[in-house]
């Protein structure tokens, strides 16, 4: 639809092959005249226009605001600083960040036509989103218990989603949890020095229990040493 519409509006559109690129040279003596060659293989033609500017394709770079926004939302960048999505295959107009969405050259530069089905798939997830009358959050969160924080901000740095934040109480600095954020990788559980922080239903206590269960502990050996006579 866009190609039929550009070509209506006079636009014309002419192949070349890689071999063989177009060549732009000065025409005659006449300042600013110019004259490009092109070898269509469609028409199996050379052709030569003479433009009255040649303007070239602009590389497709991230915007400035892009590292704010990545901040804003706990949401990652790719090495080339464009929005990265939480998964290709499988969550790919998704974050990681529950709630936003990407679509369009904020990803990567890529075709109108691409744009515009990547952009259908971001609206239809936040409708999906906005359709529910609630929306319920993970179990599987990590607490902080507080008297063993000594609020190093090990936790804080691990965590990608930024979940975690050091927060006043009656006991000094501590670090607290948002569970709305909190996805439960259990990476900052990792990280603490003190054991502070537990994820829920995968506790030090439930793993030792179930290692326990999965290898159960060998029974002791009877005693093989010989029985020795007795009154000998």
């Amino acid at each position: 639809d866009y190609y039929r519409k550009a070509a209506e509006l006079g636009v014309k559109f002419i192949r070349w092959e890689p071999e063989e690129p177009p060549k732009l040279e000065a025409e005659g003596s006449e300042a600013g005249k110019l004259k490009l060659t092109v070898a269509d293989p469609v028409l199996d033609q050379r052709l030569e226009l003479e433009p009255d500017y040649v303007v070239l394709s602009a590389a497709v770079v991230p915007s400035s605001g892009v590292q704010e926004l990545s901040r804003l939302f706990k949401t990652p960048l790719s090495p080339d600083g464009f929005f990265q999505e939480a998964h290709v295959k499988l969550r790919p107009v998704d974050f990681a960040a529950e709630g936003v969405f990407l679509c369009g050259t904020a990803h990567y530069p890529k075709h109108v036509k691409e744009v515009v089905a990547q952009a259908l798939g971001a609206a239809g997830r936040a409708a999906s989103l906005l359709a529910q009358d609630s929306i319920t959050a993970s179990g599987s969160v990590c607490v902080v218990k507080e008297k063993d924080c000594v609020a190093c901000g090990a936790c804080i740095n691990a965590c990608t989603y930024g979940a975690i934040e050091f927060r006043e109480t009656a006991a000094g600095l501590k670090a607290h949890v948002n569970p709305i954020l909190c996805k439960g990788d259990g990476l900052c559980n990792a990280k603490c020095p003190t054991n502070a922080i537990e994820l829920k239903h995968f506790t030090n206590r439930i793993i030792f229990n179930q290692i326990d269960a999965a290898l159960p502990r060998a029974e002791e050996p009877a005693d093989s040493r010989p029985a020795r006579a007795a009154g000998s």
